[in-house]
């Protein structure tokens, strides 16, 4: 999605997004970093404008959106160690690796209770912590986890358990409001061009 390098963004699809969508806005882009948590209670008031690559049932916040225009599937992968699982509920009482300041309500529900969470900072961790043995299972999706063992593979790293297929879009500030409008013909436009297919095809 995005690797930051001396606190810049260095690259990655929601990086090509940004700019992509600020060129086509008449604006500069500026990809500032927060830690997760506190990522849409920035934009919620207006430190930031917009949080790509997301849904309204991940974040709790009073918050703008565009219409979904990405497509991804959450998924269970484990690591070397992981005995084989074919529910959910099998992983009742197991931590899983997850990202702090995310909420998993599908897991929860099908759980009937809260996971048990191991946060870090980001997908990427999570997955590497898996390679490295360090956790058993973690939540995360599936084209990250694809483009993960395209960089780095480790045959013992596997998807296990589809969770759900999802729609994102882009949450933005309510202080921007009037920049709602503006977004969503830009991405019609980026689908009708093919640019968006292009940006995706990047990454896969």
């Amino acid at each position: 999605m995005l690797r930051m390098a001396d606190k810049r963004a260095a690259e990655g699809l929601l990086k090509d997004l940004g700019e992509v969508l600020a060129q086509r806005l008449g604006l500069n882009p500026v990809f500032l970093p927060f830690p997760s948590k506190r990522a849409a209670p920035a934009v919620a008031t207006g430190a930031a404008d917009l949080l790509c690559y997301a849904k309204p049932e991940w974040l709790e916040a009073d918050l703008l959106w565009t219409q979904p225009f990405l497509s991804g599937t959450g998924i269970i992968a484990a690591g070397p160690n992981a005995p084989p699982v074919s529910q959910l509920q099998d992983l009742r009482d197991e931590p899983l690796g997850t990202v702090l300041g995310y909420r998993y309500p599908v897991i929860d529900q099908a759980l009937t209770r809260p996971i048990p969470r191991e946060d870090v900072a980001d997908a990427e961790t999570n997955l590497r912590r898996l390679a490295l043995g360090r956790i058993r299972y973690a939540v995360t999706d599936r084209d990250a986890l694809a483009y993960y063992l395209k960089r780095h593979p480790t045959p013992s790293l596997r998807e296990v358990i589809e969770v759900e297929h999802y729609q994102l879009g882009c949450a933005l500030s309510p202080a921007k409001a009037g920049l709602l409008q503006p977004l969503n013909r830009a991405i019609d436009r980026m689908r009708a061009d093919g640019t968006l297919d292009k940006l995706l095809n990047r990454y896969r």
